[in-house]
């Protein structure tokens, strides 16, 4: 899929739970961490950017590439990334409180414990994931989702035809409003519970 649309999953996953800029930054980390070095690498070699085009392959790219993005994308790695995070949280808490709940700040919209934090904040990488199984066909960077445990993927659709697009941007949209609706009937909930002045 798309970086934008990863961007704006990453979003709606964690609505009212996580920062939604640290949601966003987390629904496109897989492909930063696979095509930044590699477009960095290519710079500092005064190579031009590489041209993708619907007959562009894997081995197109720097092997570098392939490298990182069979660490991004998977889910073996990601948890790994899970549990640092959640490790990282727990170091914090005790650090900050005796409490077991994290507190509400910057990035956590609501308080919770680490492991739920951790949560959280992973799922837009996971959903990255998810999202790119089918939207990736075999020719072109398809999802090692397993790997380093096996080497399967599936050779999907690619996210970029019309279609795919279109249903992306429908279900982008839709759960965008119901979001809205529902914080609507919330604050229309808290307005008919305040008391008469």
């Amino acid at each position: 899929m798309d970086v934008f649309s990863h961007a704006l999953w990453g979003r709606h996953l964690t609505y009212r739970r996580v920062d939604w800029r640290l949601a966003a930054a987390m629904g496109v980390l897989p492909d930063l961490f696979a095509f930044v070095p590699t477009t960095i690498y290519r710079i500092s070699k005064g190579q031009l950017r590489q041209e993708i085009d619907e007959n562009t392959v894997t081995s197109d790219m720097p092997a570098m590439a392939w490298d990182l993005y069979q660490i991004s994308h998977s889910f073996i790695w990601t948890f790994v990334l899970f549990l640092l995070i959640w490790g990282s949280l727990e170091i914090r808490l005790r650090r900050i409180d005796s409490t077991d709940m994290l507190p509400a700040g910057k990035w956590l919209k609501t308080s919770m414990s680490p492991r739920t934090a951790a949560l959280f904040i992973i799922s837009p990488w996971v959903f990255h994931i998810f999202l790119d199984i089918p939207t990736h066909t075999i020719k072109f960077f398809p999802t090692p989702f397993l790997m380093p445990l096996s080497d399967f993927m599936v050779d999907g659709i690619a996210w970029s035809v019309w279609w795919i697009l279109t249903m992306n941007a429908i279900a982008l949209i839709t759960v965008w409003w119901l979001l809205k609706r529902n914080d609507n009937q919330r604050t229309a909930a808290m307005a008919s519970m305040a008391p008469l002045a």
